[in-house]
């Protein structure tokens, strides 16, 4: 997987190697919709052993169920995409109100709000789905509401599962 993101903390930069991501479009609630997930490595081989960064070995991004006007992944390049705050509300059928949850950052089991997303697809030169994703999150170091500010950079591969036949058979 290729691909960085990076935290722009006062204290220090965070800098992380992505391990996996995840994209989709999805049709929900009669709309096509962003399904996305970008989870960091847990290597803190390259930090100083005072770096404040230790302390959270593991970041997972995701947006979930994002209105967007593609249908498809394959769409998705030269796109962008702007996602004010974390969360909102949405009538449902009934007319009931619900807070739905579009961006979010787990750090240590917590999860913390994103806000002023934006998300920019475009394809690399290799013809992969590349993204470029800037916002703010709650400082997750403190656990206050000062922002900080993020950029994730990472390639969007496809994996295909392979399933060997062999892993069917009884014992």
């Amino acid at each position: 997987m290729s691909g960085t993101i990076k935290f722009f903390h006062p204290e220090e930069t965070f800098v992380y190697q992505v391990d996996k991501s995840f994209c989709k479009v999805v049709y929900l609630r009669k709309k096509n919709c962003l399904v996305l997930e970008i989870e960091s490595t847990e290597s803190l081989d390259h930090l100083a052993e005072d770096s404040l960064q230790n302390e959270f070995p593991k970041v997972v991004f995701s947006v979930d169920d994002f209105p967007i006007d593609v249908e498809n992944k394959k769409k998705l390049p030269g796109k962008i995409y702007e996602i004010p705050e974390s969360t909102v509300e949405v009538e449902d059928e009934e007319g009931e109100v619900e807070e739905v949850f579009y961006t979010n950052l787990s750090v240590n089991e917590d999860d913390f709000e994103i806000n002023n997303n934006e998300l920019k697809f475009d394809t690399s030169k290799s013809g992969k789905l590349h993204l470029v994703w800037t916002g703010e999150v709650e400082d997750f170091t403190e656990e206050t509401d000062e922002l900080i500010r993020f950029e994730v950079k990472c390639s969007l591969i496809d994996k295909k599962i392979e399933l060997r036949e062999e892993s069917f058979h009884e014992a």
